[in-house]
């Protein structure tokens, strides 16, 4: 039999070891993303590894019983008629949209039913079904026969409705042109795009991966017509700086290095030199919206990428990772808007605002007036999976250390009269929450931020 195992990435190590069981007793899994074949889409392969299983194994636990991805999952098997298993992890409540869906399914609990036990019951499904296509088999002469009997009956009915239907046609050919015309208006207000899910501002929204983690986002603003939103991520998702230094080496000029007060003295006075070693604040040509905004897995930056040797303390480097949209589904990038952004800049240029075309931003100075309006938290924590894969200290001496959870995080806006300052807001440890600092400093959070159009389906999920 063929299975495809439905499972959270947070269940990663149990669905590999089902797996290597399930086929350690002559069965095929497909499980991701070891079966996501390279440079192929990855919602496309998802879909055909569904389509071909006999059966759907789900690993049920609370991470996945709110994935939006396994949901989708479950829901296309069953538009399938497939057979799902569900293989219950933990003690969890259903969601409603799960709960429609996995009422009639067979169950089994890990802890009282082994590895081995679930291998048994796919042995006697296959079973079940090997006897089902002999049973069949045996009766398919039987079936032709009639299905041919059938036919000619359905042959004689359908001569006689042809009559039918002219006679009808012949009498309904004189409808007015009023009846059209109201018919036609009717058909045309029933094809309006739909206005997305009910979303209101303040609501959790699920859509996208990152780190192989559903992305989290909160409501902060709907336009007027109800047409469009900005989302901003609930958490940091990860630590990165906001621009590499062009002389590749944060304050370094080749041997001359900047960091010594005789020689950064110098950085006061020459702007240019600033940029040069310690990054360029200006939002359009950064490389924090570079990567923000690619869907490829080669993110081509312009000048110095974001090298670890580039930042102020040689790590959390960015260049060789894939671009932040490249894990979200056609359906999900269908609805991302791009937008017309303008940010403030910095001393570096003549303008005093500069509008940029992005999918994808971060948040300005006055955009921040949007969490008070929306009931939603300016503080963010890091997730698990951006804690784990900092390399710098700054998140555990400037937060944890003083009992603080949440991290600072960047924001779009460069300091005016500076060539390599940004604003970051702040931890929520002082009562002054805004600060500036280097944008080389590889210590400080992206929290992203988007407009989605409501009107093009469904790519996002609600959550309340």
């Amino acid at each position: 039999m063929y299975i495809f195992i439905s499972h959270s990435s947070k269940e990663a190590a149990i669905a590999d070891g089902l797996c290597s069981a399930i086929e350690g007793s002559g069965h095929d899994c497909f499980i991701a993303p070891r079966d996501i074949r390279s440079g192929y889409e990855y919602a496309e392969e998802i879909a055909d590894g569904i389509d071909r299983a006999d059966v759907v194994l789900l690993l049920l636990s609370k991470a996945s019983n709110n994935s939006p991805h396994v949901l989708r999952e479950i829901e296309r098997a069953v538009s399938k008629s497939i057979p799902i298993i569900v293989y219950k992890l933990e003690e969890v409540a259903l969601a409603k949209s799960m709960e429609y869906f996995l009422m009639t399914r067979q169950w089994m609990v890990a802890g009282r039913d082994s590895y081995e036990d679930v291998v048994k019951c796919l042995d006697n499904l296959e079973s079940l079904e090997i006897k089902a296509k002999e049973k069949n088999k045996r009766a398919g002469k039987f079936k032709n026969d009639r299905a041919i009997t059938v036919f000619l009956l359905a042959v004689i009915l359908c001569l006689l409705l042809v009559v039918v239907v002219l006679l009808v046609t012949i009498g309904i050919s004189g409808q007015s042109e009023q009846e059209n015309m109201v018919t036609s208006a009717e058909s045309s207000e029933d094809n309006r795009p739909a206005i997305g899910q009910e979303i209101q501002t303040g609501d959790t929204l699920v859509m996208g991966n990152y780190d192989g983690e559903d992305i989290f986002w909160r409501v902060l603003k709907i336009s007027e017509d109800g047409t469009e939103a900005v989302i901003v991520a609930r958490d940091v998702l990860t630590m990165k700086a906001y621009d590499a230094p062009e002389s590749g080496k944060y304050n370094h000029d080749g041997e001359r290095n900047y960091f010594f007060s005789e020689e950064g003295k110098l950085l006061e006075k020459d702007m240019e030199l600033q940029a040069y070693v310690q990054g360029n604040s200006t939002w359009e040509s950064s490389a924090i919206r570079t990567w923000l905004n690619s869907a490829q897995e080669n993110v081509k930056y312009e000048g110095q990428a974001p090298t670890s040797a580039s930042t102020a303390d040689g790590v959390n480097g960015y260049h060789d990772e894939k671009g932040f949209l490249c894990n979200f589904t056609e359906e999900e990038l269908a609805i991302i808007k791009a937008t017309d952004v303008e940010t403030k800049t910095n001393v570096l240029l003549s303008e005093d605002t500069i509008v940029t075309r992005d999918k994808v931003f971060l948040l300005s100075m006055d955009e921040l007036k949007w969490f008070e309006e929306a009931d939603v938290s300016i503080f963010a924590a890091p997730t698990e999976s951006a804690v784990a894969k900092d390399q710098c200290y700054w998140y555990r001496d400037y937060c944890l250390s003083y009992g603080v959870e949440n991290t600072m995080w960047w924001l779009r806006e460069p300091v005016a009269d500076a060539a390599s300052l940004c604003y970051l807001v702040g931890n929520g440890y002082r009562e002054e929450n805004i600060y500036t600092w280097e944008v080389g400093a590889e210590g400080f959070g992206i929290r992203p931020a988007m407009t989605i159009d409501l009107t093009k389906g469904n790519g996002y999920d609600i959550i309340r």
